[in-house]
């Protein structure tokens, strides 16, 4: 990753809702937004959560027709035998593939497919040090979420993975994410407490607003969750994602972010010097003034447009007599004068 460059990461997590084709129309999209990567789940639903978990436990989702929560999550898993199909089909787009596998025997599987340019570690398993493990042995490229977790357990899972390249990214577990819940300024906390790893930003808030915020505190990488349709009625996460107009937007933003915070030097806009000459003041001639009039301050005035001189070059002009005719609000030049 560049120095200087925000590395992104679109998210389609389950909001392919199981369907291969549904994946691709999403990386597609997450191409034409040019996003760096994309990144699924990699699950069974009893990888997750116990076989004796309802589905109602979980508030919020109208899952009726499922008596456990592990049915509904194995209608959103991207079945592991399409996985490779995505791997290649994103790398034919152009971006890099990133899974989140959720046991050993998810990575065990994934390892076995070509092509997986990284895992991530989610939130919920920041303490799942078996996990943590199995993701180290494969030394693929590392980038973990925080969500719910203490400064400790982040450090934990650090060291568990014994490696360097590892993006922590700054997550708050909420769903959608309100702004004033959002608890920016860990990502200089994590800067200081993380000086050799790249922290970045995970994003579950509805609009793109923090994600541009936090690259003013540093953060170097941004996930986002996208989807076809915000309003999809097949259960996902469909409801705090990113639609595609909405993602290029913000890749768009990010983009010329980066450019400006890695401007070393001082600045100006290349239509400032156009501006310069329309809304800066210069002196100006008051009246008509004939040839062989030597030039006093009273004869002048200090108006738009900047077409003429300065206070710098006045002392140049003063007492000295013109060379020809004047109109009057002639801007002021130094040619004016013998």
């Amino acid at each position: 990753m560049s120095d200087d460059r925000t590395f992104i990461i679109a998210e389609i997590g389950n909001n392919h809702n199981g369907k291969l084709e549904k994946a691709i129309k999403m990386v597609d999209a997450a191409a034409a937004a040019k996003v760096d990567a994309v990144k699924i789940q990699s699950f069974r639903g009893l990888d997750i959560v116990s076989p004796k978990v309802k589905a109602n436990e979980y508030p919020g989702w109208n899952v009726k027709e499922f008596e456990y929560w592990f049915q509904f999550l194995d209608t959103i898993a991207l079945p592991l035998e399409d996985h490779q199909e995505l791997i290649d089909y994103s790398h034919s787009k152009g971006l890099k593939f990133i899974t989140t596998p959720v046991s050993p025997a998810i990575v065990g599987i994934l390892e076995e497919l070509k092509g997986i340019d990284g895992y991530k570690l989610a939130s919920m398993d920041l303490n799942n040090i078996p996990l943590i493990e199995a993701m180290s042995k494969t030394r693929k490229p590392i980038t973990m979420s925080t969500g719910m977790g203490a400064l400790s357990e982040i450090q934990t899972a650090v060291e568990k993975f014994k490696r360097s390249n590892i993006n922590i990214l700054h997550c708050i577990s909420d769903y959608p994410l309100q702004a004033k819940n959002a608890a920016l300024t860990n990502i200089s906390v994590l800067k200081k407490a993380f000086p050799d790893h790249t922290i970045g930003f995970s994003d579950h808030s509805l609009g793109h607003e923090l994600t541009l915020c936090s690259l003013a505190l540093g953060a170097k990488v941004i996930e986002k969750h996208i989807t076809l349709d915000r309003n999809d009625t097949e259960l996902a996460e469909h409801h705090f994602s990113l639609e595609p107009k909405e993602l290029t937007e913000m890749v768009s933003w990010i983009r010329d972010i980066d450019y400006n915070l890695t401007q070393k030097d001082w600045q100006r806009s290349p239509q400032e010097s156009e501006g310069k000459r329309k809304f800066r003041r210069s002196y100006h001639y008051k009246s008509n003034l004939l040839k062989g009039h030597l030039v006093q301050l009273e004869d002048l005035t200090f108006i738009r447009p900047g077409q003429g001189i300065d206070h710098k070059q006045i002392d140049d002009l003063l007492n000295k007599p013109l060379i020809k005719d004047i109109q009057a609000y002639s801007p002021c030049l130094l040619q004016d004068v013998n």
